[in-house]
C-alpha cells in the first residue's frame, strides 16, 4: 500500500487544483504517470518538478529526445534507481 496517495483525476474529493494538475500532466505526456498522481497531492511541488523536467531533459537541450531518454535511463540504472 501506498504510503502517500497516489489520485485519481475521476475522484468527487480531488482538490480543483489537483484535478487541474492531472489534467496538465496527462496533456502534457499522454497519459498520467503514478508519479504524477502522488504529486497531486501538492500541486505546486508538482508544477515546480514538471518545470525542472522540461528545463534539464526537454528545453534547449543539444540531445535528441531518444539519447536525452537513454541518459537518464543509464543514470537510473548506475544509481539503482529502479521505478
Amino acid at each position: 500500500m501506498a504510503r502517500i496517495p497516489i489520485l485519481q483525476e475521476d475522484d468527487p474529493a480531488l482538490s480543483e487544483d489537483s484535478r487541474a494538475f492531472l489534467a496538465e500532466s496527462g496533456r502534457a505526456r499522454g497519459k498520467i504517470m503514478n508519479l504524477y498522481r502522488v504529486l497531486a497531492n501538492r500541486p505546486e511541488a508538482g508544477r515546480a518538478f514538471s518545470e525542472l523536467v522540461r528545463t534539464v531533459y526537454r528545453s534547449g537541450s543539444t540531445l535528441a529526445p531518444k539519447d536525452a531518454e537513454l541518459a537518464y535511463l543509464t543514470a537510473t540504472v548506475v544509481n539503482d534507481c529502479y521505478y
